[in-house]
C-alpha cells in the first residue's frame, strides 16, 4: 500500500513537472504596443530606401487580410531589381501564425524563382531571410541589416 502510494505521488510530481515546463518555456506574449515594437525594431536605421507599403499591397503581394490581424506594417523597396523587404505583425490570437509564416515562405519562394537567373546576391539575401515568429508578434526580413533589425524586434518585446 505505501509502496503504491508513494509511486502515485511520484507520478504526479512527475506530470506537475513536465507540465510547467511545456507552460513556461514556450515564448511569452508580449505587452509592447505594436508602435513600440516598430519604432525600436528600425531604431538608428536607415531605411529610407523602403517606404511603407498599404493594405492593398499586403493583399496582392502575400495574399493576406490586413484587417484580420492587430496590426501590420510592411515596408518594400521601390527597386524592382531588389528583394528587400519587411514586415512586422502583431497577431489577434496564436492561430493567425501558420497563415503568416506560410504566406512569407510562399513569398519567399516566388521571389527566388524570378531573380534566380540573374541576381544571384538577391537570391543570396532571400535565403539568409528571417521569419520569426514570437507568440503575439512576427517578423519577416529580407535586407544587408536583418540580423540587425532581428535582434532590435527580439529586443524591443
Amino acid at each position: 500500500m505505501r509502496i503504491g502510494l508513494r509511486v502515485s505521488k511520484a507520478v504526479i510530481l512527475i506530470v506537475l513537472i513536465v507540465l510547467m515546463a511545456v507552460v513556461f518555456s514556450g515564448p511569452k506574449e508580449s505587452r509592447e504596443t505594436f508602435e513600440t515594437v516598430l519604432s525600436k525594431t528600425q531604431e538608428g536605421l536607415d531605411l529610407s530606401s523602403m517606404p511603407g507599403q498599404d493594405n492593398q499591397k499586403i493583399r496582392e503581394i502575400f495574399g493576406l487580410d490586413p484587417e484580420s490581424f492587430s496590426a501590420i506594417a510592411y515596408f518594400k523597396i521601390d527597386d524592382v531589381m531588389q528583394a528587400n523587404e519587411y514586415m512586422l505583425v502583431q497577431f489577434n490570437d496564436k492561430s493567425q501564425s501558420k497563415a503568416f509564416e506560410d504566406a512569407v515562405k510562399k513569398r519567399i519562394d516566388e521571389q527566388i524563382n524570378l531573380y534566380e537567373g540573374y541576381a544571384p546576391d538577391e537570391v543570396q539575401l532571400l535565403d539568409d531571410a528571417i521569419i520569426d515568429v514570437q507568440a503575439n508578434y512576427a517578423l519577416y526580413v529580407v535586407d544587408d541589416q536583418a540580423a540587425q533589425i532581428h535582434e532590435q524586434f527580439l529586443s524591443s518585446l
